[in-house]
C-alpha cells in the first residue's frame, strides 16, 4: 500500500507539472484542472478496491499458466441428497484450489505500454491487458451450463490466448453451381469469464483507456518493456470450468472457410492485472473491480 502511495504521489507532482506546463501554452484550464484531480480523487473513491491489489505489489509472485490454473482445480461435486450443509462446506473448502489463482498471459501489444522520457513516466493501457475477443455467448450457448453472457463485447472477460490452425481443405459448391476450395480451421480460445457486463462497464472500473502510470529512470525503462510480464488474479466460481466445441460463422463462396471454434474458459470473479518485470516481481497493480 505503501509503495503504491509513493507511485500516485509521484504520478501526481508529474502531472501538476505537465499541467502547468499546458497553462503556459495556452491550454484549457479546466482541462488541466480536471488533469491534474484525477489522481487525488481516485486515491480517495477506489482505496477500497485496491486494497486487495496493494498487497502483491514488491512480490515476487508465482504465475501459473492457464493450463495449470485449470489443472489445479478440484471441482466439488454438487451437494448430496443425503449430505448435510455442514458437511459439503467443509467438503468444499477441502476440495483443492478455489482461488484467488494468479494466471499469466502474453502482453497484448507492448505499444499500449507507453513511456513518457520527459516525466520518465510508463502509462498503462487497458489495451495492454486485454484487447483479443472471443464468441462467449456462442460457448456458453453450446456448453448449456446455465451461464449467462452477453454478446461478446457485452462481457467481463480475458482472453488468454487465441490460435488458429489450418487443418485441411475440401471442394465445395453452392446451389448456384459457384465452385470453391474450403480451408477448415481450428480457432483455440483459452479465456477467464467474469460476467455479463452492465450497460458501458469494462474490465476496469474507469472508462479512461489508461488505467494507470508508474514512474522508472530511463536507464531501466527500455530494457524493462521488452521483458514485461502481466497476469490476472482470479477468484474460481461455479461452474469453475466450461468447454465448448461447435461451429463458427457461415461457410460461403465468398468467405470459403470452415471454422470450428475450441473453447476452455476458466470461470472467476477477476481481481487484479498484475504488470511484472522478468523476474515476476510485481511493479504495479491495478483493480479490476
Amino acid at each position: 500500500m505503501v509503495n503504491n502511495l509513493i507511485v500516485a504521489h509521484c504520478q501526481y507532482l508529474r502531472l501538476i507539472e505537465w499541467a502547468e506546463k499546458e497553462a503556459r501554452h495556452g491550454g484549457s484550464v479546466m482541462k488541466t484542472i480536471a488533469l491534474v484531480a484525477i489522481p487525488t480523487a481516485f486515491m480517495a473513491t477506489s482505496a477500497n478496491a485496491q486494497s486487495q491489489c496493494d498487497q502483491y505489489v514488491d512480490q515476487i509472485i508465482a504465475p501459473k499458466t492457464f493450463a495449470q490454473a485449470v489443472a489445479a482445480l478440484n471441482i466439488p461435486t454438487p451437494k448430496g441428497e443425503f449430505e448435510t450443509t455442514a458437511a459439503y462446506q467443509a467438503r468444499v473448502a477441502g476440495s483443492g484450489e478455489t482461488g484467488p489463482l494468479i494466471v499469466s498471459k502474453q502482453p497484448e501489444d507492448r505499444k499500449y505500454l507507453e513511456y513518457d522520457a520527459d516525466r520518465q513516466l510508463f502509462a498503462v493501457k487497458s489495451y495492454f491487458f486485454h484487447n483479443t475477443n472471443f464468441p462467449v455467448w456462442e460457448t456458453f450457448y453450446h456448453a448449456k451450463n446455465g451461464v449467462e453472457a452477453g454478446i461478446t463485447y457485452n462481457n467481463i472477460d480475458v482472453v488468454i490466448s487465441e490460435t488458429e490452425t489450418v487443418t485441411g481443405t475440401y471442394e465445395s459448391q453452392n446451389s448456384y453451381g459457384a465452385k470453391a476450395t474450403v480451408t477448415k480451421i481450428t480457432r483455440t480460445y483459452e479465456a477467464i469469464f467474469d460476467r455479463k457486463a452492465n450497460y458501458k462497464e469494462t474490465l476496469f472500473p474507469s472508462s479512461d483507456v489508461t488505467v494507470g502510470y508508474f514512474p522508472m529512470e530511463i536507464s531501466q525503462a527500455q530494457s524493462f518493456k521488452s521483458q514485461v510480464r502481466i497476469a490476472f488474479v482470479v477468484s474460481p466460481k461455479s461452474p469453475y470450468v466450461t468447454r465448448a466445441e461447435f461451429s463458427y460463422g457461415t461457410t460461403t463462396v465468398r468467405n470459403p472457410t470452415d471454422v470450428k471454434v475450441n473453447a476452455t474458459v476458466l470461470n472467476a470473479d477477476i481481481q487484479c492485472a498484475l504488470l511484472m518485470d522478468a523476474s515476476n516481481k510485481v511493479l504495479a497493480a491495478f483493480a479490476t473491480r
